[in-house]
């Protein structure tokens, strides 16, 4: 391998070629993630062993794909980059190795968003709060861990909240420790504090890491910007994002970090791309045009070399004829030679899909969700995963209480609060089951069943995970359970390609604790719909779930103020300032073809245009109605 014969622009081989802490501010389209994988192909033909070079991706997609590329560029198979991975896979890694230090032991349990809200709401039902504040509580847990200090977080709550936080949080925390099971946010919180109280730990990766590299380095939050410190043991660091598309502030991001980058570097450099390989200039210049009316950021001049680019600006009635205009034009791409899949109609939120979707339908066009459920979040794939998760952890409460009626055994609401009061000293819900299966408590056909499935949990743990799953579906005859659950034969379809699809996964595993980690730890791979063919649709999207994505036409609708910006976000300059980003992701998703558009009254109220179309519109020369 050779760094001379990947094709850089001279900026890109620049910062690959320098040595010590560099920040690559990278505009959109400008070719990141051949930066840094080239930054790693030179390191490794310089010496470095590539299984002591920490690399950072904010997606396990995004980590499989840089391992590829390091694979085709250096010849080494992918198991030679064991620390190319997302933030909560390394780590876990390095949770599961010292977690004994901190009460727990191994196996350790990832606890995912639906173990999380069953939780929660047992929770808020003990201390005598509506279940309709589930999500809000689960959001502050979440904010608190990725703060750093949840103490310090829920202490500031008290004084505008009624409900008891903090007291709600230790509940949770420690029915977690109870159930030897982290969350998601626990990953990154617990580490850190491992690194931070154990000099030795810290000490030891200090040693293990010879080099440090993050991408998307815009989007970390204060905890994930901590934890890189703390691993970080000399000034080789690597990072590469991008300001101008810092778009997760809502989650806890800290662009910050990026912003200040050499003064909390010595002696770093920032290396700017500023060319777009993506877009033509018109729709660059645009977009440029746009992020300058946010006065804090890091200053880039981005261009293209493409020219010829269409920016046009529309305003409607209502969303009803903004939606049928955007069918038809939708169409007239169409007839040009533009495929559905190179479409995509952007929107702030949700709710803003629901007038295309029946217009779509009008006209004959087909269309795709994304930012859909995730995969492991789908109902067959989280009835076949509960089964092996209550087999691996028998702790696991939730999980083992899905499958028992899954498919019917008869054993209704009533019985299961009676197995929960079997309970004893702390006993979990399958040790209650097993001691109930040594009484006469149940009709025979009910004993039957339950002494079944207690058999297939028995079994599963000695198989592989693809035995596993094939031996549970013949088991409980799932397909059946699957049929006669599916609404259409479509539907019924594209669960069973859905379960083909976990087979092959499980495959690729010889250890069921690693399969199960490696579900748990997909989280926040949710761009798009998993597994699924990219076939000729029209993409439907928030603008949040189509980042890193690109198209040649791009539909940006909905510009109106109070519905982007948010409402939300109108009192605060840092908000707006977000929301402007937001555009910018956008606009700059466009290859060739940009159209934003408005309604002056979308579900019966009025709203004037976004003041983002005048901050475009006001300086370029674009076509609008």
């Amino acid at each position: 391998m050779n760094i001379k014969n990947i094709k850089l622009s001279k900026v890109q081989n620049e910062a690959v070629l320098y040595e010590g802490a560099a920040l690559v501010a990278a505009g959109a389209g400008s070719g990141k993630t051949r930066t840094l994988t080239s930054k790693i192909a030179h390191l490794i033909d310089n010496g470095y062993l590539p299984d002591r070079i920490l690399a950072i991706t904010f997606t396990n997609k995004a980590a499989e794909e840089m391992k590829s590329r390091l694979s085709a560029l250096s010849g080494l198979p992918n198991e030679r980059f064991p620390w190319v991975r997302t933030y909560h896979s390394a780590c876990f890694k390095i949770l599961k190795q010292h977690c004994a230090r901190l009460g727990y032991f191994i196996p350790l349990q990832i606890y995912s968003d639906y173990h999380q809200q069953k939780l929660i709401k047992e929770i808020l039902f003990k201390f005598n709060i509506d279940k309709k504040y589930l999500h809000a509580v689960q959001s502050h847990i979440s904010r608190a861990k990725n703060s750093g200090d949840p103490l310090d977080y829920f202490d500031k709550q008290a004084r505008v909240s009624f409900m008891r936080l903090y007291d709600m949080y230790q509940a949770y925390e420690k029915e977690l420790m109870d159930k030897n099971a982290v969350d998601f946010d626990n990953i990154l919180l617990q580490t850190r504090n491992l690194l931070r109280d154990h000099l030795e730990i810290r000490q030891k990766y200090h040693s293990l890491f010879d080099y440090v590299l993050v991408d998307e380095y815009q989007d970390t939050n204060d905890l994930q910007e901590e934890i890189t410190r703390l691993l970080l043991g000399n000034s080789n660091i690597f990072c590469v994002g991008d300001d101008w598309q810092a778009i997760y502030g809502f989650r806890g991001s800290n662009v910050s970090h990026f912003l200040r980058f050499t003064s909390h570097y010595q002696n770093s450099k920032v290396f700017r791309l500023e060319q777009n390989y993506r877009s033509t200039e018109e729709i660059v210049q645009a977009a440029n045009e746009l992020i300058r009316f946010n006065s804090q950021q890091m200053g880039k001049e981005c261009y293209s070399i493409k020219k010829g680019g269409t920016i046009e600006v529309h305003s409607f009635f209502n969303d009803e004829e903004e939606a049928d205009w955007v069918a038809e034009k939708i169409l007239s791409l169409s007839r040009h030679k533009i495929a559905y899949d190179k479409i995509a109609v952007l929107y702030r939120t949700k709710f803003c899909s629901l007038s295309f979707e029946k217009s779509f339908r009008a006209s004959g066009i087909h269309y795709r969700m994304l930012g859909a459920k995730g995969f492991f979040e789908r109902k067959e794939i989280l009835d076949l995963t509960s089964y092996l998760t209550a087999a691996a952890f028998i702790k696991d409460d939730v999980s083992f209480e899905r499958i028992l009626n899954t498919p019917k055994r008869g054993i209704g609401p009533s019985t299961i609060k009676k197995f929960y009061q079997l309970r004893n000293g702390g006993a979990c819900l399958q040790e209650a089951v097993r001691s109930s299966l040594q009484t006469a408590m149940f009709p025979p056909k009910t004993y039957a069943s339950l002494n079944s499935l207690m058999s297939l949990l028995d079994r599963l743990k000695q198989l592989d995970p693809e035995k596993a799953i094939n031996e549970i579906i013949h088991e409980i005859d799932y397909i059946e359970h699957l049929r006669e659950y599916a609404q259409t034969e479509s539907d019924f379809t594209a669960r069973m390609e859905n379960i083909e699809q976990l087979i092959y996964s499980a495959s690729r595993h010889e250890n069921l604790m690693d399969f199960l980690e490696e579900a748990s730890l997909v989280k926040e791979d949710k761009k798009e719909e998993d597994g699924e063919v990219r076939d000729n649709r029209v993409n439907l999207s928030t603008i949040h779930a189509s980042k890193g994505l690109e198209y040649q036409a791009v539909f940006v609708v909905g510009c109106e103020e109070n519905l982007f910006p948010h409402w939300r976000s109108k009192d605060a300059v840092s908000d707006i300032c977000e929301e402007r980003r937001l555009m910018y992701v956008a606009m700059t998703r466009a290859e060739s073809h940009l159209y934003l558009t408005s309604a002056s009254y979308r579900k019966g109220q009025y709203n004037p245009a976004s003041r983002f179309i005048g901050e475009i519109t006001g300086s370029l020369n674009v076509s609008e109605d």
